[in-house]
């Protein structure tokens, strides 16, 4: 191609040279002075918009702080004055997409809401997609603040209502909408926790082992949980010593996170929803955790549900559930709850 137009400009005279260099820096000239996040980006080569459906989803790029975040918001196809909208946080490590939770976006957002009545506006992280930044070197104060972004994004669209933007986010993500709402109370008129822990990354990484445990060796919990700890306390020397991995690395930076300083703050209504048969994120020691934290009474702002057989990612399956769950149903339950918290706090 450079080769091409170079031949081409030999065969110019002067004046057109000249002529042609003038106007490719005034259209620079424009691109420069216009403001990145202004514009939606046309949809990707290949990608055909569904007429019929009652959405339009557009690419997006957005800026917090230095960096330049991408990600999609789709939008009530045929606007009827302003609308609510849903700002998503998905959860851990590089693989934690927009593109890798399509499914679980697809079936407790996008096909559980009413599409033409609320906008939902997913983004990927930094380092991720193309996000600028690092995902690992991110603490969740980071994320939190990427969040925001997006939704002091969203307010400069007129159609969106800027009273009414609420943020969901699943396992990680989850925490994330915690400190948000502690946080930017202003900006999030409330969120949902989706399998988000309410207690420590210590204590999360301490679930995880000892579910395997108990599923993988016939542990019971107790003695499941004893190795598990040390298990943890090795993960977490190693990942402060020698942090050559990018979840190493991710560990070392999040590592001494809590979410009780944040819970306390939350004051905007909170939807935490655990799953029944979640390995990752115990509901009973999630329970315990907040019912520490507000010994006399959990406040009227916050509520807790726990889904009867749902796992990590809301789908129906056992505790020790072996092989791939891509065949199994999301939770009808779940979608119920996330449609009512939806309808009462962003609907009405």
């Amino acid at each position: 191609m450079l080769i091409g137009k170079q031949m081409y400009l030999n065969r110019q005279t002067l004046s057109e040279r000249k002529s042609g260099r003038a106007v490719f820096l005034l259209f620079l000239l424009f691109l420069l002075s216009s403001p990145l996040h202004a514009f939606p980006l046309p949809l990707s080569l290949g990608q055909v918009e569904d007429s019929t459906a009652l959405y339009r989803r557009m690419p997006i790029n957005f800026q917090s702080g230095r960096y330049t975040l991408a990600g999609q918001l789709v939008v009530p196809r045929n606007l009827q004055g302003k609308v609510p909208a849903i700002v998503f946080c998905v959860g851990s490590s590089k693989e934690s997409s927009v593109a890798s939770y399509a499914p679980f976006v697809a079936a407790l957002l996008e096909n559980n809401l009413p599409l033409d009545s609320v906008a939902l506006f997913y983004f990927d992280k930094r380092g991720v997609g193309a996000s600028e930044g690092k995902w690992f070197s991110t603490d969740f104060e980071g994320r939190a603040a990427d969040a925001k972004a997006a939704a002091d994004y969203l307010k400069t669209l007129s159609y969106i209502d800027s009273e009414r933007i609420a943020v969901v986010g699943h396992s990680q993500g989850g925490w994330i909408t915690q400190v948000c709402l502690a946080q930017y109370p202003e900006t999030f008129v409330g969120g949902i926790s989706l399998a988000g822990p309410t207690f420590s990354v210590r204590e999360q990484v301490r679930n995880d082992y000892a579910s395997r445990l108990m599923c993988q060796e016939q542990l019971p919990e107790t003695a499941a949980r004893e190795k598990a700890l040390r298990m943890v306390n090795r993960d977490f020397f190693l990942a402060s010593l020698l942090p050559f991995k990018e979840n190493w690395k991710q560990l070392k930076t999040i590592k001494r996170f809590d979410p009780a300083p944040y819970l306390t703050q939350v004051q905007r209504p909170l939807l935490l929803l655990f799953g029944e048969n979640d390995a990752l994120v115990s509901p009973a020691y999630a329970l315990g955790a907040l019912q520490q934290l507000f010994p006399q009474a959990l406040p009227a702002h916050l509520q807790t549900v726990t889904v009867r057989g749902a796992n990590h990612s809301f789908k129906v399956a056992a505790f020790c559930h072996a092989g791939t769950t891509r065949a199994l149903p999301y939770s009808e339950e779940s979608k119920r709850y996330i449609r009512d918290w939806v309808r009462l706090h962003l609907l009405q």
